[in-house]
């Protein structure tokens, strides 16, 4: 029997409002650049194609994923778009609750960091689920629904 996927959200890396401010910024300045440079300088040229394919850059990023979250049968899984995937057991949860994921506005993507004996995952999205686990170990999920799946959490939890 194949398992039932209860919470799916996808995480994007081009949503980062530190990354796409970074690019943004840097897009408008070599506009702006070309447009003030003198006509005769050959660099004008250059500017303007560096800022629309940093604009590009960042239309293409907004379509590239992170990394999922996944919540599967008894199992909440943390897939990123290359690398190994992290396993949850619900299980092993003893508390979870939903935070915000930092006092900061921006933030840098990040996937299994150990930050403060927390792990931290984020991509966009400005709560997380925090999940203190049996042997210790937290949690800290960044996303758009940590209200929808801490629900999901508890009713998996609440059936097991």
């Amino acid at each position: 029997m194949l398992p039932t996927i209860q919470f799916k959200e996808v995480q994007y890396a081009g949503r980062n409002t530190y990354g796409l401010s970074r690019r943004l910024v840097m897009a408008i300045f070599l506009l702006i650049a070309h447009f003030y440079s003198p006509l005769d300088e050959n660099l004008g040229g250059a500017l303007l194609y560096l800022g629309l394919f940093l604009l590009l850059f960042c239309i293409i990023l907004l379509f590239i994923p992170s990394y999922t979250i996944l919540l599967e049968s008894n199992t909440l899984i943390l897939k990123p778009s290359s690398g190994k995937e992290i396993r949850l057991p619900v299980t092993y949860i003893e508390q979870a609750a939903v935070v915000p994921y930092s006092r900061y506005h921006f933030n840098n993507i990040v996937f299994n960091v150990l930050s403060e004996n927390e792990y931290r995952f984020y991509a966009e999205g400005s709560k997380a689920l925090l999940l203190n686990l049996k042997a210790g170990n937290i949690f800290r999920i960044g996303c758009k629904g940590a209200d929808e799946l801490l629900l999901k959490i508890e009713e998996v939890r609440r059936e097991s």
